[in-house]
């Protein structure tokens, strides 16, 4: 004999989307803020490599202290 579990009512099954849903909403907010430091230490590490790279066609002395300074700012991620 088969026995299927009859369906959820709908109030049951909203009341269960809703509690999931306010479980996962802080997760999804730390996740959001997690990937906006990531982007912003991507851009960091790019940008401090696209001024390394300059360093050649410029004087070095004009965008050392820039450099430092974001390279110190990234190793604080």
């Amino acid at each position: 004999m088969v026995v299927s579990a009859g369906p959820w009512s709908s109030e049951k099954a909203e009341m269960n989307i809703l509690e999931i849903n306010e479980t996962l909403r802080p997760q999804l907010a730390e996740k959001k803020q997690q990937f906006r430091n990531l982007k912003e230490k991507c851009f960091l590490t790019q940008l401090a490599g696209f001024l390394a790279n300059q360093q050649k066609k410029y004087k070095y002395e004009e965008c050392k202290d820039l450099i430092k300074f974001m390279l110190r700012n990234e190793r604080q991620f």
